[in-house]
């Protein structure tokens, strides 16, 4: 729809006809609708041109329903994502089943914590406090199940208070990522300098970094909530996997002698080679 750094006019037929088509069919462009002065754009190609490509067209009768339109911040493609808004109802869902997060296992700070925790609990129920847990049976107030439960509801809390910190912190750190982002966007709407682009290309590995944790986050929820349920896996999380698994493959190898090879075989061939080279190597120093 709207274009920058074009010498001509791109398409005009088509974009005729889509105009055709939208008021044939009552249809709105929510995002102009709602940003009528924006310059804005979701597709950015070579030579710097950038162009609206990508919109909601939706018809008048659930405008009513749009509380937001969004173009957001593109990364790992040349386009970006169209964000709509719509709420249909007013109600409010209740709280789901929680479970635990294993990745707080490899955080060194909540380790600690949860160490704090179990001995805040046997310190509080221990009959005789003189007694040293580390060599001496100790003996509770309480019998051993009502303790471990009286743990596990200690550890629950600080689970979830440091997972909401974790979340909020993560969000607040995505936000100021995507707002560098925008306002070197507007930077390269004025000029279109190298150094900008490159400073651009760091915060998007930034931010890169930052929501493939988070995926990785939905992924364990998703298969927690499909090992509970009976959940199907869902194809997303089979392309998912297919797109990990061509991440991890080695595409090319360049040997010594600067030949280059793309045969799979022949890579591994190669592999198993210079691991048998490296054993005998290390064989021969012992």
């Amino acid at each position: 729809m709207d274009t920058l750094h074009y010498r001509n006019e791109n398409n005009p037929q088509s974009k005729a006809k889509i105009h055709e088509v939208m008021h044939e069919l009552d249809l709105l462009d929510i995002w102009r609708q709602q940003h009528p002065f924006d310059n804005r754009y979701s597709w950015r190609g070579p030579n710097h041109k950038q162009s609206r490509l990508d919109y909601f067209m939706i018809t008048s009768d659930i405008e009513a329903f749009v509380v937001s339109s969004d173009i957001g911040i593109s990364y790992r493609s040349d386009h970006s994502p169209v964000l709509i808004n719509l709420r249909f109802s007013s109600q409010i869902r209740g709280k789901g089943t929680w479970k635990f997060n294993n990745s707080l296992l490899r955080e060194t700070e909540f380790i600690d914590k949860v160490k704090g925790d179990i001995k805040t609990v046997i310190e509080e129920y221990e009959s005789d406090p003189s007694m040293d847990i580390e060599t001496e049976d100790k003996q509770f107030n309480i019998s051993y199940q009502l303790l471990w439960d009286m743990i596990k509801m200690k550890v629950r809390g600080s689970a979830i208070s440091f997972s909401s910190f974790q979340k909020k912190e993560g969000n607040k750190k995505e936000k100021e990522l995507l707002y560098k982002i925008s306002l070197l966007d507007e930077k390269l709407l004025e000029n279109n300098l190298p150094s900008v682009y490159q400073e651009r290309e760091g915060i998007e590995l930034e931010l890169k970094i930052l929501r493939e944790k988070n995926v990785k986050g939905i992924i364990t929820r998703a298969k927690a909530r499909w090992q509970v349920e009976g959940e199907k896996g869902s194809n997303y999380f089979c392309n998912l996997e297919k797109k990990h698994y061509t991440e991890k493959i080695i595409p090319k190898l360049i040997l010594e002698d600067e030949t280059e090879i793309t045969d799979p075989s022949t890579i591994r061939n190669e592999q198993k080679q210079l691991y048998k080279n490296y054993i005998l190597v290390v064989n021969h120093c012992y």
